[in-house]
C-alpha cells in the first residue's frame, strides 16, 4: 500500500521510516534521542554562559576596588569582551534549547547553535590573551563548560535534520 509524506505530497511505501525524496521522518520511531541530548548539551552551554555573564558583570562592576588602576584598566577591556560573549553564548544557547526541544525550524535551530558556539569560542580566546592566564587554565574554566557543551551540541543536531517539522 502507499501513502502520501505529509511534507512533499509524494508517494511513499507505508512502511517508511523517512520519505526518500524530502527526508522527512514518517514514523515515530524516525526520531531520535540524539537531538533532545544535543537540546542537554545547549542547556549546560546557556547555563555555564549565564553563570559567566553574572561573574563577569561583578567584577566590571568591582575591577576597580579588587586592583591598582593600571591593572584594572589592562583587565577591563578583556572583561567587557567576556562578558559581551557570555550574554550572546546565553542567548543564542537558550534559542537553541528551545528550538531543538520543540524540533522546530532546523535552520534557525542550526544559526542559533552555531552562534551559541562561536560566542563560547569568543569566550575561549579572550580567556587566553587575560594577563596572567595560563592555557590549562582557560581549557578547564572556560573551554570545558562553555565551547564543550555548545560544539557538541551542534554536531548532534547537523546531521538530524529531517527530524524537525520545518526545515
Amino acid at each position: 500500500m502507499v501513502s502520501a509524506c505529509p511534507k512533499c505530497g509524494e508517494k511513499i511505501p507505508d512502511d517508511s521510516v523517512y520519505c526518500p525524496y524530502c527526508g522527512r521522518g514518517i514514523k515515530t520511531s524516525a526520531k531520535s534521542s540524539q537531538v533532545s541530548v544535543a537540546g542537554a548539551f545547549m542547556i549546560v552551554a546557556a547555563t555555564a554562559s549565564l553563570i559567566f555573564l553574572f561573574l563577569s558583570i561583578q567584577a566590571l562592576l568591582n575591577i576597580y576596588t579588587w586592583y591598582p588602576p593600571l591593572v584594572a584598566q589592562s583587565w577591563f577591556f578583556y572583561n567587557q569582551a567576556f562578558t559581551g560573549f557570555s550574554l550572546t553564548g546565553f542567548l543564542f544557547g537558550l534559542l537553541a534549547t528551545s528550538f531543538s526541544s520543540a524540533r522546530i525550524r532546523y535552520r534557525w535551530t542550526m544559526l542559533f547553535a552555531v552562534l551559541c558556539t562561536l560566542s563560547a569560542g569568543g569566550a575561549c580566546i579572550i580567556s587566553t590573551m587575560i594577563p596572567h592566564s595560563t592555557f590549562v587554565q582557560s581549557f578547564l574554566y572556560y573551554f570545558l563548560p562553555l565551547l564543550a557543551p555548545s560544539l557538541i551540541g551542534t554536531a548532534l543536531i547537523f546531521p538530524r535534520r529531517a527530524e524537525f517539522k520545518s526545515q
